[in-house]
């Protein structure tokens, strides 16, 4: 999915260790907080020994999150020597089962009292379909994308009200809500050799569905849920909460590329990239 706009260094003060810093930009406080909140909940389960969760390190004032210009924040994280894959699929049996019981350990743990609850929303909702009569000038994309969007309307709309319907099949369950990492592809997984897999990429981490997680590792080639059942216990995950999650994500990036090519763009390598992504979730009617 298209992030909210963020840099990354490696920094080091030329003799000592190396870190990994991001910066990330917080249009608002309710970003700032969200931010500050995954950052204490990372630092939290680190210290309750998960030692797959790489968490941010703190500044001589305690602190895990700097706002260093306006309107922009500061982390800084272990850096660590390894590799990830290039996308997010779990091709490796093996590295499935791995994530798997990382994953039951995680959905295993006391909730930290700073995590967030996540929420329903689909990002830009109200948004993605309007202004569909009038060509889009934005940019060399904003054309395209309204005329594939415009073909394509009722399509979205048909998954909008089936995920709304799986809302309130969720909503109604009383099955426990737990840690939940957000977006556990093998891209955000860190191989360094030397023991366990790292985590990284914590900013979505919330309290949720179990499921949440789950759809990003199961279908695969193996059945790797005995390695998560290991850690949680005799638990199946529900197809209505996969099917949910699943749902979400298309949705959330439809809307974020639209909302990408609705504002004023340039003929990037990442904007030809985007839409790309885009074609993928958005029908053809040719």
């Amino acid at each position: 999915m298209r992030d909210e706009p963020a840099e990354d260094w490696i920094g080091s003060d030329g003799e000592g260790p190396r870190w990994f810093v991001t910066a990330d930009r917080c249009d608002t406080e309710q970003v700032k907080d969200a931010i500050e909140a995954a950052a204490r909940t990372a630092e939290a389960l680190a210290h309750c020994g998960y030692e797959f969760v790489v968490a941010p390190l703190t500044d001589r004032r305690g602190r895990l999150v700097r706002e260093v210009l306006p309107g922009w924040v500061l982390v800084v994280l272990p850096y660590l020597q390894g590799w990830s894959t290039a996308d997010g699929g779990w091709d490796d049996p093996a590295e499935r089962e791995q994530i798997a019981g990382i994953l039951g350990r995680l959905h295993a743990a006391t909730p930290p009292k700073c995590l967030q609850r996540w929420d329903f929303a689909v990002p830009d909702r109200e948004t993605m379909l309007t202004d569909l009569d009038e060509p889009w000038t934005s940019g060399p994309y904003g054309e395209p994308t309204r005329l594939r969007l415009a073909g394509a309307v009722e399509y979205v709309r048909g998954r909008l009200a089936r995920y709304d319907a799986l809302v309130r099949t969720i909503e109604a369950s009383d099955d426990p809500w737990v840690v939940t990492h957000g977006e556990p592809h093998s891209a955000n997984v860190v191989r360094t050799g030397d023991g366990p897999m790292h985590l990284i990429d914590w900013d979505t981490v919330k309290l949720a569905p179990r499921e949440r997680d789950l759809a990003a590792i199961l279908g695969g080639p193996t059945d790797v849920l005995p390695s998560y059942q290991a850690e949680v216990g005799a638990i199946t995950p529900r197809p209505e909460a996969l099917e949910l999650f699943d749902l979400w994500w298309s949705l959330a990036e439809i809307a974020s590329y639209v909302d990408l090519f609705r504002r004023p763009h340039v003929d990037s390598q990442d904007n030809k990239k985007s839409w790309r992504i885009l074609t993928q979730y958005l029908p053809s009617t040719t």
